[in-house]
């Protein structure tokens, strides 16, 4: 169910910071009988969409906290109602963490809540994780993916060395397990410098980062 003629879509709305309308808007075209994955979609349009106006500079980091806190708000009243076999299907497990050093949590956390919708069983070790604590958790866990958040570039060689130590440490595994990283600053140069399977800018990209490496990873 597409939005009214006229009507801004959710996405719209989120980088438009229109907190109170987007909510709204929600609410009204659950009750008009929009899907609710449908809504979630369009939430997630909208913050790959800010995302894109902060790599081109439009947008500043506060744009990307407030994105960030619609999303939230949007995915508390979307994700109880999303159909329970989609969300509790067995995509796979997820350790994800923000770096040593980077007290950033806004893309983090949105990307945990995409995973939880998608299927994931998230396990979350938050901000400034030193790689020691990554690698006891990818050990205990034996994750499908790991995820790396770094949102300064002062912290690429602390993702460097995160991932050189989860290499080291699971080196006698059958399979290794494939790491993506995400942060604005992020580029395929650094993905590659840093020994990354995969890297994206914003939780919603990361989605699809996410996939391609599980892919590669059981192909």
């Amino acid at each position: 169910m597409t939005p009214a003629a006229g009507e801004p879509s959710i996405a719209d709305l989120i980088v438009a910071m229109d907190e109170r309308a987007a909510l709204a808007t929600i609410r009204r075209r659950l009750e008009a009988g929009a899907a609710p994955v449908e809504l979630l979609e369009e939430c997630t349009a909208g913050i790959r969409r800010v995302g894109e106006l902060y790599e081109e500079g439009t947008f500043f980091i506060s744009a990307l906290i407030m994105a960030g806190e619609i999303f939230r708000e949007a995915a508390e009243i979307l994700i109880p109602l999303l159909e329970q076999p989609a969300r509790l299907a067995n995509a796979g497990t997820f350790v994800i963490a923000t770096v040593k050093g980077d007290i950033h949590d806004i893309g983090k956390n949105i990307a945990t809540t995409l995973l939880d919708a998608h299927g994931f069983h998230v396990i979350d070790l938050g901000v400034d994780v030193d790689p020691e604590l990554v690698v006891e958790a990818v050990v205990r866990h034996r994750p499908d993916v790991l995820g790396l958040s770094c949102l300064l570039t002062t912290g690429f060689d602390n993702l460097a060395s995160t991932i050189a130590l989860v290499r080291n440490r699971t080196a006698t595994w059958p399979h290794p397990v494939p790491v993506v990283i995400g942060g604005a600053a992020l580029t395929q140069n650094v993905s590659d410098r840093v020994g990354a399977d995969g890297w994206c800018t914003d939780a919603a990209q990361g989605m699809d980062v996410v996939r391609g490496a599980l892919h590669r990873a059981t192909a």
